[in-house]
């Protein structure tokens, strides 16, 4: 009996005491985590948004150059139209003229195809812009008519701002006022 080993079975599982400690380690650890969340989030969605008009204004400015090049269209120019009052909206639409959420579309071999962008997709952002509402129209060369560069700016719920610049000659480039917003050049 002085040779034999007496093994002892170790139950399985936690305890209550080390649960209860991994869940309050747990929560220190979300409660620290949540305001780098949400803080995330905003600055995603505000980018997701002027990626999203950036895209818009460059399909208006595509379509214009592609419109010119087909003789049955009889169309030479795409609006690029921004409503920025709440709740704002941007759509583009054949032709000059300002279009609102409903009117704002683009014929595509004969069949009308909305394309806009709204406040819906960004709940909380605010939009400026130049005017009221501010159409920038592209003609058959892609060039934005009118004598200035043209921007709008759109604001996220915790102050972030990004804004679109479309020039003369119908660039279109992203910036952050003041720098808040990183990987987009300061304005």
């Amino acid at each position: 009996m002085l040779g034999q080993v007496i093994m002892r079975r170790h139950p399985g599982g936690f305890t209550l005491i080390e649960l209860m400690v991994t869940i309050a380690v747990l929560c220190i650890l979300v409660t620290m985590a949540f305001p780098n969340l949400s803080d995330y989030l905003d600055k995603q969605r505000l980018i997701s948004q002027m990626r999203a008009i950036s895209n818009l204004a460059q399909l208006a400015r595509s379509e214009a150059i592609k419109q010119s090049s087909s003789a049955a269209s009889g169309l030479k120019t795409v609006s690029f139209t921004v409503g920025p009052s709440a709740p704002w909206y941007v759509g583009i639409a054949n032709g000059s003229a300002a279009c609102s959420g409903a009117t704002c579309f683009i014929n595509e071999a004969g069949n009308n195809v909305s394309h806009t962008v709204s406040a819906t997709e960004c709940t909380g952002c605010t939009m400026t812009s130049p005017a009221a509402q501010a159409v920038i129209t592209f003609d058959l060369r892609g060039l934005a008519t009118g004598n200035t560069d043209q921007s709008i700016t759109l604001q996220s719920p915790m102050g972030r701002q990004l804004s679109l610049n479309i020039g003369r000659l119908g660039r279109i480039s992203l910036c952050s006022p003041g720098g808040a917003v990183g990987g987009y050049p300061t304005c």
